[in-house]
Parts: C-alpha cells; sequence; structure tokens
C-alpha cells in the first residue's frame, strides 16, 4: 500500500494508509450509493444549521427560521428576492432529490442536459457535502417560456436571468425551490468543442436502484477537466476544486480513458495542472 513521496492525502490529519482504505471502501460502493452518502453529508450539515438557529433564536417562528437558513446557505441578498413569494412551509431537501426533481422536468420539455459540480465529483470520486446543484443545458431561445411555466409556482425563476445566460451576458441563472430553498444554478451550454464534448459524453445515473428516477451526469473525465479549468479560473487558489479531482483521479484509477484527458488538457491549456493531479494522485505513468 505503498505511494509515491508526490501522493497528497485529501486531508492534511489523514494518513496516506487510512485515505487508501478509506478509498478502497468508497470503491467498492455504487456510485449512486457514493451520489447518496454524499447527499446525506449535506442533509446532516443543513440539520445541524437549523438546530443551532432554533437553539439560538428560541421564540423564532418559522419564516425567521427560514430568512436564517436562506442567509447562511444562499446568502442574504436572497432574502429580499424570495420574500414575498415564499410561503410558510419549511421543508429541507437533499440535493439527489433536487436533481430528480430538475431533471424530471427537463426531460418532459426535451431540453439536454447533464449535472456536474460537486454531485458529479461525489458520485465519481470522493463524497461530501455541497451547497447547491450545478446543472449545464442546452436551451433555446424558444424554450424559456414552457421551462418558465413549468417551474413557476414551484419555484423560483427569473426570465431576464435565463435570458440573459442564453444571450451570453452571464454564464448561468438560479431556480430555488420555494418550499426548502434547494438551488440549482443552471449553466446555459456553449457552443464550443468541449462544451459539446461534454454534452455528447454525457452518462446515465440510475440513483436507488430506480430507472424511472434517472438522469444524467458528467463523465469522470470531463469532470475532472471542468474542475481543472475552475481551478485555473480562480488562479490556482481554490483548494475545494482541487480536492474533488484529486477525489475523481483516485477513485476512477485506471479506469480513465487518459488519452481523451490529455487531448483536452493540451487543447484547454491544462497540460501542467493534469500533470500535477496525476502525480498528486500517484498516477504516474499516464
Amino acid at each position: 500500500m505503498s505511494r509515491s513521496l508526490s501522493y497528497k492525502t485529501q486531508s492534511i490529519d489523514t494518513s496516506i494508509e487510512a485515505e487508501l482504505v478509506q478509498f478502497s471502501l468508497w470503491r467498492s460502493r455504487l456510485p449512486s450509493q457514493r451520489l447518496i452518502l454524499a447527499s446525506d453529508m449535506t442533509r446532516r450539515c443543513w440539520e445541524l444549521s437549523m438546530d443551532g438557529m432554533r437553539n439560538r433564536y428560541p421564540d423564532a417562528t418559522v419564516w425567521q427560521i427560514k430568512e436564517l437558513f436562506i442567509k447562511a446557505t444562499i446568502g442574504e441578498e436572497w432574502v429580499r428576492i424570495l420574500k414575498d413569494i415564499l410561503g410558510e412551509n419549511f421543508v429541507l431537501r437533499d440535493p439527489v432529490w433536487l436533481v430528480i426533481k430538475l431533471a424530471d422536468i427537463l426531460n418532459s420539455l426535451s431540453i439536454p442536459y447533464y449535472v456536474g459540480g460537486s454531485v458529479a465529483s461525489s458520485t465519481h470520486g470522493e463524497p461530501r457535502a455541497t451547497q447547491d446543484v450545478d446543472i449545464i443545458v442546452d436551451i433555446k431561445t424558444q424554450e424559456v417560456e414552457p421551462l418558465i411555466q413549468a417551474l413557476s409556482g414551484e419555484f423560483y425563476i427569473s426570465e431576464i436571468a435565463v435570458n440573459d445566460a442564453i444571450n451570453g451576458k452571464v454564464s448561468s441563472f438560479n431556480v430555488i425551490h420555494l418550499e426548502s430553498v434547494a438551488k440549482a444554478d443552471i449553466f446555459v451550454m456553449k457552443n464550443e468543442p468541449f462544451a459539446l464534448s461534454k454534452m455528447e459524453r454525457r452518462q446515465i445515473h440510475i440513483p436507488f436502484n430506480n430507472p424511472e428516477k434517472a438522469f444524467y451526469i458528467c463523465t469522470p473525465e470531463d469532470t475532472i477537466l471542468q474542475k481543472l479549468v475552475w481551478h485555473r479560473m480562480a488562479f490556482g487558489d481554490s483548494p475545494r476544486q482541487w480536492r474533488d479531482i484529486l477525489g475523481v483521479l483516485k477513485l476512477q484509477g485506471d479506469t480513465l480513458d487518459f488519452d481523451y484527458l490529455w487531448e483536452w488538457a493540451e487543447t484547454l491549456h491544462l497540460e501542467s495542472d493534469l500533470d500535477r493531479a496525476f502525480s498528486e494522485a500517484d498516477l504516474i505513468g499516464f
């Protein structure tokens, strides 16, 4: 179970031996089981946050707790945006529930999509809690109104924000489930080679062994490459993205398509970052 001197553990307080055992256990689980583990982590974090709020403000109303939860999870600016449309009910929903809900709507509208971000990296690598859900969509202008109609009532969505994303003014728009305040960032797919490749290579993910709840998810290789892009956009200062990258590399190991990784790393000018990631994940010679 020895590793090269360049191997980097996911956390400084975890020994190499312990981490190898941990990844072996995660690797023995189905992708759906790893995602459920990450979803449970997220839900437990939210529950602990709620417990803390109730203990600190024992006389707070449901709405006041909901307001505090919004500030803590998605940002204070959303309290003002959502104040007039939020109801009194408050039910926690985990990321998998939100993904299935939105995937069902996108499928019904025949809008191509896939799930990326930490949901994808938790499925393919080290499971972790997540703040929100990232979904990439190939949406056209004529599909905006049907999407808004399908989401309205149960979700917050801004037609202006959707059109701004489609027109390239911004990269994404938000949808928020009003009862649970669960947020998804919806990224509009660019008409670029790498973006087209990611959509073409997306995989079907079946949670809970239930094909009726299946949704599309980013491949392990494209998850690694996209997170390398985000890491570079953060000027190499994004420990969370880097940890996700190493997590996928360590868990997937030699099952990855290394030719594909190197091909796109060269195109995207990520060779040095990918080489460093391979070294820290102990994937030498690939």
